[in-house]
C-alpha cells in the first residue's frame, strides 16, 4: 500500500512537472514571436526612412570675432543649398539641442505615416511639462495637426502624442520611435547626434552639435514641404471637432516677419541648452541658415540670429537689416492677441 502511494505521488509530480514544462516552453515561443514581430515593425519602419547624406556644412567660416552678437555658446551661419560655412563658433562641440529636437522628430514621423494618420494622445503625451498646448489623453490629432503645434508653439504634448502613438505602430512605444529617429539621423549624416526624447527636454544622453543641426535643418527645409510651410505660418488654429477643442498655434519665432526674409524654422530652450533657434531666412536669391546655441534670453537669441544673418548676407554684397529695427514688441503682442482670439 505504501509503495502504491509513493509510486502514484511520484506519477503526480512528473505530470505536473511535464505540464509545467510545456507551459514555459510555450511562454518562451510566445515571447520570442512577440520579440520578432516587434523586431519586424522596426525594420519595416527604418525601410521607409529617408535621406542620403549628400548634404552637409562646407568648412569652418571666418572665425572673425563678431563685437556686435550677444553672448552664445556655439552658433553658425552658411549658405543653405552649397553648404558653405561663412562664420561658425564651437561648430562640431557637444551641445543640448532643446526644442531643436522637435524638428527630427516630425520629419521622422512623415517617413513613416501619411499626414491624415490619427494620432492619440496617451496618459505620457498628456503629461508633458511646458511648453503645452493642453492635450488631455486620449484625444486625437491627426498627424499634420500634431506637427503644427510641434513647429509652431513647440508643443511639447503634441510631440511626444507623434513620438508615442507612432512608437505603438512600430513597436512598444516612444522608445522605439526613437530608435528609428536615431537611424534616419545616422541616414542623413548627423552622426554625432543621439536623441533619446521627443521633444528635447534635457537628458544626458541627449546631445547634438552645431554642425548636425544644420544637416537636420537642410533636410526638413529641402524635403519636406509641409514642415516648411508650417514654419513660415505666423498663427495656424487648429478648429474644433469630436476629437479635441480649438487650439490657437502662434509661431514663437520672433524674426518671422521682424527680419526681412525670414521664413523658418525652430526656435527652443531648456536650463542645460539656454535660448536656442534655427533661422532660415531668403534675400536676393540667397538661403541662408543661421543656428545659435546657449543665448541668455530670447531677445538676445533672435538678435544674436539677426547678427549672423547680417552677416552672412553682407557676403554676397546684400544691405545688412538694421538690428534696431527689429520690432520684437510687436511680435510679442501679436501672440497675446493670437492667443486671446474672440470666436
Amino acid at each position: 500500500m505504501e509503495k502504491r502511494l509513493i509510486l502514484t505521488a511520484l506519477l503526480i509530480f512528473l505530470s505536473l512537472f511535464v505540464i509545467a514544462r510545456k507551459t514555459e516552453v510555450k511562454s518562451t515561443l510566445t515571447d520570442d514571436s512577440a520579440t520578432f514581430e516587434k523586431k519586424d515593425h522596426l525594420e519595416e519602419a527604418k525601410n521607409k526612412i529617408k535621406g542620403d547624406g549628400n548634404w552637409k556644412p562646407q568648412g569652418w567660416g571666418s572665425g572673425e570675432y563678431l563685437e556686435t552678437i550677444p553672448k552664445i555658446k556655439a552658433g553658425v551661419v552658411l549658405n543653405l543649398e552649397s553648404g558653405d560655412v561663412i562664420w561658425s563658433m564651437n561648430l562640431k562641440d557637444k551641445i543640448a539641442p532643446a526644442s531643436l529636437t522637435k524638428v527630427a522628430t516630425v520629419i521622422t514621423a512623415i517617413d513613416l505615416q501619411a499626414l491624415d494618420t490619427p494620432i492619440e494622445v496617451s496618459s505620457q503625451a498628456a503629461s508633458q511639462i511646458p511648453t503645452i498646448i493642453g492635450l488631455k489623453a486620449g484625444e486625437k490629432l491627426t498627424l499634420d495637426e500634431a506637427i503644427s503645434a510641434a513647429i509652431l508653439t513647440s508643443a511639447n504634448d503634441a510631440t511626444e502624442a507623434i513620438a508615442s502613438s507612432i512608437g505603438l505602430m512600430v513597436g512598444n512605444g516612444t522608445a522605439d520611435f526613437e530608435e528609428v529617429v536615431n537611424y534616419k539621423l545616422q541616414k542623413i549624416g548627423a552622426r554625432q547626434t543621439h536623441f533619446v526624447t521627443s521633444t528635447g527636454l534635457d537628458d544626458p544622453n541627449h546631445y547634438s552639435t552645431v554642425y548636425d543641426l544644420a544637416i537636420i535643418a537642410h533636410e526638413a527645409l529641402s524635403n519636406y514641404p509641409f514642415v516648411a510651410d508650417v514654419a513660415d505660418d505666423t498663427y495656424r488654429r487648429l478648429d474644433a471637432n469630436s476629437n479635441h477643442p480649438l487650439f490657437d498655434l502662434p509661431n514663437w519665432n520672433a524674426l518671422l516677419g521682424t527680419y526681412p526674409g525670414v521664413n523658418g524654422l525652430k526656435i527652443g530652450f531648456t536650463e542645460n541648452a539656454g535660448h536656442v533657434n534655427i533661422v532660415s531666412a531668403e534675400r536676393e536669391d540667397k538661403k541662408l541658415l543661421s543656428i545659435v546655441i546657449g543665448a541668455k534670453s530670447l531677445e538676445e537669441r533672435e538678435i544674436a540670429a539677426a547678427t549672423l544673418l547680417n552677416y552672412g548676407f553682407s557676403k554676397y554684397n546684400i544691405e545688412p537689416f538694421p538690428i534696431e529695427q527689429l520690432n520684437l514688441v510687436k511680435r510679442y503682442q501679436d501672440w497675446q492677441e493670437q492667443l486671446s482670439l474672440d470666436y
